[in-house]
């Protein structure tokens, strides 16, 4: 029965449903596991050959059969596969590759699935409006953008449109087929094993650099095939395993986890991303602070104030980029924002503030999407094309104030609903997941002043994984405090 005076909607399901396990867990990460190996090993070693492919869509019809009565099984295959959705595509033809055939194939287990439970075909979450509103917005600036360069680059924005919203549909996809806690545990475990495996893929890929020459050069991008894109995956997922340790510290087993959150946090620094340390930074911060740890907050303070003091006790890589930004110190007083800083810097500065005219002319509708690398030009003295390197800011000129306004309650409702995951979850695994996961929104929402960081599935999607099994995850917690409420009120008669 729905409560319309809250957030949730608790849902009748029938007896057994919820705590049914999908696969035997040794069987399930035996399996996970050689997922995983094969597709590190072809990005490792750059093959994707016909015969290949051929054996991945021969393993996806075995999905299929598979998932026809478990329709977590596919979200298991797409949470596993988009990471690595850049680098092993699988075209077989237009509009046929793995991504989309796994979609499908997700769809088509949620629709057969349906059948067998008494729950709505759609279940009714906060952001299920939100998500469409955004959608329509995004659709009526395609249409837009797409008259505006029609003859510029045609179908390329439908692509990118489909790029940003994919990820979005993720979240509708899950939090209908993911219904218990065993198979949201193990989509969670499946998004931090992802995590450590594109850790270990960057700095290893980093260690076969050698010697460079430069900043430029000794940047990775691996997975993303951008530096920074990469590091916003990082920021993402990375903290996930450092809420798990936290929670679950008192046990020695479970200091994997801060090992594994050491490698992610390795892999953001060789991405020499400076949006990336300071946003990956923040999330660490604010996952410390809200854990009110003893053991962690006073030795963070001291860690913070030692470095502010004294910064030279940093890495030289990361002191060394961060002085980068800086030029003519000599003359640092005399000179204007846009000279004090190197080239990059000072054009983000001069892109932004065209960016802010732009929104200023045209604040509802915006200019379309896709447009404002073609439109920056006439707004400032940009010479060429480029991106607005801010989200919030891309966002508003493209789409307009309206849409960015829907896309910020979209990121608040997914932090309120982790957040009461957080406050009211008495299993230490779901309650560091949830913090974590309130760490990386925290850690988003600072990267995203630098650039643009929703728009690839690859880094993406996974996020809106989370953000529907957390959603999922106050669904049941929700109908069990109403149970238990009923239970004891029950028992309270019976003894009057």
């Amino acid at each position: 029965m729905a409560n319309q005076g809250s957030l949730t909607y608790p849902l009748r399901v029938r007896p057994g449903i919820i705590d049914q396990p999908v696969l035997g867990n040794r069987f399930f990460y035996f399996v996970v596991s050689i997922f995983i190996a094969l597709q590190a090993i072809v990005v490792y070693l750059d093959i994707e050959s016909r015969m290949f492919i051929a054996f991945c869509y021969f393993s996806i019809a075995i999905l299929l059969f598979f998932s026809l009565n478990k329709p977590e099984i596919p979200v298991f295959a797409i949470t596993l596969y988009i990471p690595f959705s850049k680098i092993i595509v699988g075209d077989l033809a237009t509009a046929v590759n793995f991504t989309n055939v796994l979609l499908f194939i997700a769809l088509f287990a949620w629709f057969i699935s349906h059948e067998s439970r008494e729950e709505r075909f759609l279940v009714r979450t906060p952001l299920n409006f939100p998500l469409f509103l955004f959608a329509l917005l995004g659709l009526i600036s395609l249409i837009q953008g797409s008259y505006h360069m029609v003859d510029i680059e045609g179908g390329s924005l439908i692509i990118s449109f489909w790029r940003w919203y994919v990820p979005m549909f993720l979240y509708i996809l899950v939090v209908n087929n993911v219904r218990n806690r065993e198979s949201i545990k193990k989509v969670l475990i499946l998004i931090m094993f992802t995590a450590v495996v594109i850790a270990l893929i960057t700095i290893r890929e980093h260690a076969n650099l050698g010697d460079v020459s430069s900043w430029s050069k000794a940047r990775i991008g691996g997975i993303a095939g951008n530096p920074n894109t990469l590091g916003t995956f990082f920021i993402n997922y990375g903290p996930l395993l450092l809420g798990v340790f936290i929670y679950n510290a008192h046990k020695i087993r479970s200091w994997i986890f801060m090992v594994f959150y050491l490698l992610c946090a390795r892999g953001a620094h060789v991405t020499y991303s400076r949006g990336t340390w300071l946003a990956f930074g923040v999330g660490a911060v604010f996952i410390t602070l809200l854990t009110r740890s003893k053991k962690l907050v006073i030795p963070g303070i001291f860690l913070v104030g030692l470095v502010v003091l004294n910064p030279s006790i940093l890495p030289e890589s990361i002191t060394s980029r961060f002085r980068s930004t800086f030029t003519n110190e000599q003359t640092y007083l005399e000179q204007s924002v846009e000279e004090k800083v190197e080239k990059s810097a000072s054009d983000r500065i001069i892109i932004g503030t065209g960016a802010l005219k732009m929104i200023k002319q045209n604040p509802f509708l915006g200019f379309g999407f896709g447009v404002f690398p073609y439109f920056i030009m006439d707004y400032s003295e940009i010479g060429g094309r480029r991106d607005a390197h801010n989200t919030y800011l891309r966002i508003a000129a493209e789409m307009g104030v309206p849409a960015l306004l829907v896309f910020l309650s979209l990121l608040t409702i997914v932090f309120t609903t982790t957040f009461w995951v957080f406050r009211h979850s008495k299993d230490n695994f779901f309650k560091g997941c949830s913090v974590g996961f309130l760490g990386s929104i925290i850690g988003l929402m600072v990267a995203c002043m630098f650039g643009s960081r929703m728009n690839s599935l690859e880094i993406s999607g996974q996020f809106w994984i989370i953000a529907a099994l957390m959603q999922r995850l106050k669904i049941i917690m929700t109908q069990e405090m109403i149970d238990k409420n009923k239970e004891k009120s029950g028992a309270y008669e019976f003894q009057k």
